[in-house]
This record gives C-alpha cells, sequence and structure tokens, in this order.
C-alpha cells in the first residue's frame, strides 16, 4: 500500500506540474486535493493541510465551490483526528453548507457522519446517535452504500463506549458484513479491531487478541500506521491487566509508532498505561513522572477522559504510599471529572472503591463498607466483571479486619469464582489464600 501512495504522488506531482504548464488551475487544483488526501491517509497531517488549503485557495480563485468544500471537510476530518475538535467541527460545519448550496447531497451527509463521529468522541453521546442516524438515513436514500456502514461502525463504537456491548456488537458485526458486500477493506479491520475492543472489556482476552491481532494484520496490509498502532496498544494493555511481562514492550513499541505519525493521543494513552505497569511493580516515582507527563499531553490536545484517569492513578500511588489526604483529593477531583464528561460509571466507580479501601485501610469500616457496595453495584450494571471482583475481595477484607469471618469467607468465596470467570489468576489466588487463613482460624 505505501508503494501505490508513492506511486499516486508521483504521477500526481507529473500532472501538476503539466496543468500548471498549460495554464490549467482546474487541474492544477485537484492534483493538489489529491496530494493533500493521500498525506491524510499516511498520516501526515502537516503536509496534507498546506496542501488543501493550497487547493482551496486555488478552487475559490476559480470559483469551484464544490472542490473549496471537498478540501474544507478534508482538513476537517484532519483536525477531527488531532483532536481539534472546535476546529473540526466549524470547518465541517462550513463545509456542509457549502456542499448544500450547490445541491451536494453525498457532500453534505458526509460532513454530517463526521460530525456525529466528532460529538461521539466528545461523549455527547445523544447528539452523536442522531447525527450519525440522520446521516445513515441520507445515504440510504441517495442509495450510497459505504456511507450507511460507516454510520453503523460509528453508532457501535458508541454502544460500546456506554458499555450496551450486545449493542455494539450486532452494530459492529452487520457494519463489518455491509463493508466486505461492497469490497471495502478498511472498514472491516476497523470493525474488527472494535469487537476486539469489546472482548477485552467483557475479560475475554483469548477472543479479544485473536480479533485485535487479526485485526492489526489487515492495517498492515493496508498500510494503516494509525490502526496496527492502536492495535498494539490494545494487545500491551492486555498483558499488563494480565501482569504479563510483555507489557511494556507492547506499549513502548506502539508510543514509538504513533509518535512516528504525530499521534499525540495514542502516544499519551501509552504513557499512562505504562505508568500503570510501573504503579503495580511498585516503581512509584516512574509511575509519577509517566502519570504526569500524560496527565500533560491529554491536556495539552484537549482530551478530558486521560486526566481524569491518570488523577485516579496518582490518587492510587498516594494510597499505596501512605499519603491517604493526597489520595482522597486525586480520587475525588478525578471522580468529579469523570463524572462531567459522561464517564459517570466505570469512571465513578473506580474512584469510589479506591476511596472505599483507603477508609477500610484507616479503619473506618462503615464509611468502606458504603463506598464499596456503592463501587461494587455500579460495577455490577455495566457488566464490568474486573471491578466487581474485586469490591468483593475488598469487602471481604474489611470483613477479615472486623472479624466477621463467616463474611469474609462469603466474600471471597464470591471473588475468588468471579476471577476464575474472567481469567484473573493472581486476583483467584489472593482470595484462595484468605480463605486457607480463616480456615485455619477454625
Amino acid at each position: 500500500m505505501q508503494n501505490e501512495y508513492d506511486d499516486a504522488k508521483h504521477l500526481l506531482t507529473e500532472a501538476k506540474t503539466q496543468f500548471q504548464s498549460i495554464g490549467d488551475q482546474l487541474g492544477s487544483a485537484q492534483c493538489l486535493q489529491g496530494l493533500g488526501d493521500i498525506s491524510m491517509m499516511q498520516n501526515e497531517y502537516n503536509d496534507a493541510k498546506y496542501l488543501l488549503t493550497k487547493a482551496k485557495t486555488q478552487f475559490e480563485s476559480i470559483g469551484d465551490q464544490l472542490g473549496s468544500a471537498h478540501c474544507l471537510q478534508g482538513l476537517g476530518n484532519i483536525s477531527m483526528m488531532q483532536n481539534e475538535y472546535d476546529d473540526a467541527k466549524q470547518l465541517l460545519t462550513k463545509a456542509k453548507t457549502q456542499f448544500e448550496s450547490i445541491g451536494d447531497q453525498l457532500g453534505s451527509t458526509q460532513s454530517l457522519r463526521n460530525l456525529g463521529d466528532i460529538s461521539g468522541m466528545q461523549n455527547q453521546y445523544d447528539d452523536a446517535k442522531y447525527l450519525l442516524t440522520e446521516a445513515k438515513t441520507q445515504f440510504e436514500s441517495i442509495g450510497e452504500r459505504l456511507g450507511p456502514a460507516q454510520c453503523l461502525q460509528s453508532l457501535g463504537n458508541i454502544s460500546s463506549m456506554q458499555n450496551k456491548y450486545d449493542d455494539a456488537k450486532y452494530l459492529l458485526t452487520e457494519a463489518k458484513t455491509q463493508f466486505e458486500s461492497i469490497g471495502e477493506r478498511l472498514g472491516p479491520a476497523q470493525c474488527l479491531r472494535g469487537l476486539g475492543d469489546i472482548s477485552s472489556m467483557q475479560h475475554k482476552y483469548d477472543d479479544a487478541r485473536y480479533l485485535l491481532t487479526e485485526a492489526k494484520t489487515q492495517f498492515e496490509l493496508l498500510g494503516v500506521r494509525l490502526g496496527s498502532a492502536q492495535c498494539l496498544q490494545r494487545l500491551g494493555d492486555i498483558s499488563r491487566i494480565l501482569h504479563e511481562c510483555d507489557g511494556k514492550q507492547l506499549l513502548t513499541e506502539a508510543k514509538t509508532q504513533f509518535e512516528s505519525i504525530g499521534d499525540q493521543l495514542g502516544s499519551a494513552q501509552c504513557l499512562r498505561s505504562l505508568g500503570d505497569i510501573s504503579r503495580v511493580q511498585n516503581q512509584y516515582d516512574e509511575a509519577k513522572y509517566l502519570l504526569t507527563e500524560a496527565k500533560t499531553r491529554f491536556e495539552s490536545i484537549g482530551e478530558r477522559l486521560g486526566p481524569a484517569q491518570c488523577l485516579r492513578s496518582l490518587g492510587d500511588i498516594s494510597s499505596m504510599q501512605n499519603k491517604y489526604d493526597d489520595a482522597r483529593y486525586f480520587l475525588t477531583v478525578a471522580q468529579t471529572q469523570s463524572e462531567s464528561i459522561g464517564d459517570h460509571w466505570l469512571g465513578s466507580a473506580q474512584c469510589l472503591r479506591s476511596l472505599g479501601n483507603i477508609s477500610r485501610i484507616q479503619n473506618k469500616y462503615d464509611d468502606a463498607e458504603y463506598l464499596l457496595t456503592e463501587a461494587k453495584t455500579q460495577f455490577e450494571s455495566i457488566g464490568y466483571q474486573l471491578g466487581f471482583a474485586e469490591c468483593l475481595q475488598s469487602l471481604g477484607d474489611t470483613s477479615m479486619m472486623q472479624a466477621k469471618y463467616d463474611d469474609a469467607k462469603k466474600m471471597y468465596t464470591e471473588a475468588q469464582i468471579q476471577f476464575e470467570l474472567i481469567g484473573d489468576q493472581s486476583g483467584s489466588a489472593e482470595c484462595l489464600q484468605r480463605l486457607d487463613e480463616i480456615a485455619r482460624m477454625g
């Protein structure tokens, strides 16, 4: 695929030169637009912006509104991929208006779909669903087959982010089928990645690895470096969750790939995950550095979920270092931020669990039981089995510290079963160890 891009660039550059030699501004502008589109597909965003802006200027100089609108749309898509959402919305809204003014329903609908994607990225799920459903309807009304599949894919990703995994699986599988029916190759790879993410979130790690590895292979065959890096990142996160030694290597490699294509969001996410690995390995100074750096990078690109996740991890580190006032501060701020961006259930539940563990360590057992039970309920409501199991284990620890051995035994037994179901051997072993301690006390 890389060779095909290089060949296309060479041909377009040669054509542009010939058009310029005969004074054909339209042909020259179209070549610039094509070169910009290729640079965008190769994640060379600065080059793409320059080329598309230059093409747009030329189109406008000859009164070609359609060409100008396409360039605006391309520039909006680049801003979206760089997480510059306000700029992207402005550019895409302008492009949509321009397409409508010349009766181009396809261009208008494509811009509408992209605006829906932006709303999804900003956790504005109701707006995103409305825009994407409207775009899907408009695509179908003009007989366009790629657009509906892309809308289904985006709707599936939103359902996944809302922890509606059955809906997400159905939508992504349907989208994949539609992509394949029209011979589109990128869409199926993206759907495989999304399905892999769902399996990971449901702790079906073998399925997740299979799907993500397959998606990574397809991205590599297409020369899509961003998709390949994202799959590598997710495979690294699975290894991190399962405490496997290759997690750091995979995430470092993914971070390098993200940086090579200028993807700041992916790089920051890898930094955060590497910080979490250092935290689990009790390398607290390194973890603090990595998480603080990740938080700064998230904030620099206007990403709101990442900073909340970094604050939560920093709170957990402070707790492990017995700095409980600092920990409470970090976790309370993280919980507030999570709720403000629509990550109410998962982010909030994780903070509640950590706050409950601090109360338990400080022998504030009533507070601990309340917080951990609330967190457990939230985890259960969104189907997050790992969090649910960890809360059961912590409730068992709370009962154990109060010499309520029957209650502790019940909690540890249920937690051990949950850990086994999701393949967390470490959590299962810890519960079995505590059950053995209770048995020996009897």
